[in-house]
């Protein structure tokens, strides 16, 4: 049964670092408009008190170096720093670590221990050490550095095993609380961060590069050696659940006029579950499903869901194409009929059009801007390996507006069942959904998350799976 005690320090920890990410986005507007504004000012337009936020800034001083902190984080993490057309990126400015030199010249699984002397050749470094958030998004575990770092450090807001955007000033809070004088440089790919690079002393723009070439180096080892996922891995995993986990790509991504997040709970048993993407040059691609059974049977036929999925991908954009590969072999494998619900999408940016078609019971969410519900219902087609599947599903369309969500989940989440004798449902969901603090993708994912794992009755023992896809500004869809 779940530990109600660390269930309620987690929300706790969520809802602290919300308040603090909430206050710095409107201390960065706010101050750049009206530099004389008040703490007062500011705590009323955030929607917290001032004892809220002196709790999180201890003086105005504090907050705006909290602020400048933020938007070079943002600068790092902001997606035109890798939405840009071919050729216009530009070195500037060398950096101390090689990715392709360390590559070639360091055993992958001493690339830690490589960053963190490369660290303390900084001046006014003493000491450092490399965290990888581990794969519940609760910690950071220590897998580099002096035995005098914590082996751990709670991390405020994660998905699975990434930091979101609005995740890392809550996190340099916490890492500062409990680490005076120490620095943190995150280890930023793509928007979300892996892990940090903790020094103890003032890091510098150069400490910074190293963390980005790091987490690139990091992430490319990785295919070498298991010490990054043994480090992210906090407890053993079942053979099914390492399948499961092999086959998910990062949790965290911006796309062309979209961001996504998408996790899968509990992530150490199971296997049945998959959520997974692809921008191309004519579509980008979300899908996500769920093979009926769990163990190693389930995770079998979720792999083979997969490889059918990104091979169909590969010759074109047709998401009825790509369910009829699925579908067909699905009913070649199966010793014995199986089926799998499933969700298959297709994403243009420039029409700001998403086409999909829904196999089983469990039908696409939106949530609109103003918070209204709508359930996506029409056109859905039978499970996956049902005899009854048409020969070509009918492939459904919608135009997605900026400040809609997209829910794509499995029924892992919607028949989760709750202390009340309930289950969580599609209202349980929504109600989670507009509580969420942030309405990122990764902000309703984790607001999700934090639904599920407080109202269960039992341990999690089904997979529950969850894409949260949100479109942007349609002048990004340029920039791919």
């Amino acid at each position: 049964m779940p530990d109600s005690d660390d269930e309620t320090r987690r929300r706790q920890r969520s809802d602290a670092a919300l308040n603090a990410a909430r206050l710095l986005e409107v201390a960065r507007h706010r101050l750049a408009a009206d530099p004389g504004a008040s703490m007062a000012a500011l705590a009323e337009e955030a929607g917290v008190s001032r004892g809220t936020l002196y709790r999180h800034f201890s003086s105005r001083e504090v907050l705006v170096e909290a602020v400048r902190a933020q938007a070079r984080d943002d600068a790092e993490a902001s997606e035109a720093d890798y939405l840009r057309p071919p050729g216009e990126l530009a070195h500037v400015a060398p950096t101390p670590l090689s990715v392709a030199d360390v590559l070639n010249k360091v055993p992958p699984h001493q690339l830690a221990d490589q960053v963190v002397a490369e660290a303390q050749r900084s001046p006014g470094v003493s000491s450092a050490a490399v965290y990888l958030v581990d794969l519940d998004g609760a910690d950071m575990q220590r897998m580099a550095g002096a035995a005098a770092f914590p082996e751990r450090i709670p991390v405020p807001l994660a998905v699975g095993p990434e930091i979101p955007r609005e995740g890392v000033a809550p996190l340099r809070a916490a890492v500062e609380e409990l680490l005076p004088g120490s620095d943190v440089a995150p280890l930023y790919l793509r928007g979300r961060a892996i892990g940090v690079l903790l020094v103890v002393g003032e890091g510098d723009d150069a400490l910074r590069d190293l963390a980005l070439e790091a987490a690139a180096a990091i992430e490319l080892a990785d295919v070498y050696t298991d010490v990054m996922e043994m480090t992210r891995r906090v407890r053993p995993t079942t053979p099914a659940a390492e399948i499961q986990q092999n086959l998910l790509p990062p949790r965290i991504v911006r796309i062309a006029g979209a961001s996504l997040a998408g996790n899968v709970l509990p992530g150490y048993d199971i296997g049945g579950d998959w959520f997974d993407y692809a921008e191309n040059g004519d579509c980008a691609w979300v899908g996500i499903a769920d093979a009926e059974g769990t163990g190693p049977r389930a995770a079998g036929l979720a792999s083979v869901l997969l490889g059918a999925f990104r091979a169909a991908r590969h010759h074109g954009d047709d998401p009825a194409e790509a369910v009829a590969l699925m579908h067909e072999v699905l009913d070649a494998v199966a010793a014995e009929r199986s089926t799998a619900t499933a969700t298959i999408g297709c994403w243009n940016a420039p029409a700001a059009l998403f086409r999909w078609v829904a196999c089983g019971e469990v039908a696409p969410m939106l949530i609109h801007a103003d918070g209204r519900l709508e359930l996506l219902e029409e056109g859905l087609v039978p499970r996956l390996g049902d005899p009854a599947m048409p020969r070509r599903a009918t492939v459904q369309a919608r135009r997605l507006e900026v400040g809609q969500r997209l829910l794509l989940l499995s029924d892992g989440i919607l028949g989760r069942p709750t202390t009340d004798g309930g289950t969580l449902g599609v209202h349980g969901v929504h109600r989670a959904a507009l509580k969420a603090h942030s309405t990122t993708a990764a902000g309703t994912v984790r607001a999700i998350e934090d639904a599920v794992r407080e109202t269960v009755v039992d341990a999690l023992d089904d997979d529950a799976t969850l894409v949260v896809f949100v479109p942007t500004d349609p002048a990004t869809a340029d920039r791919s």
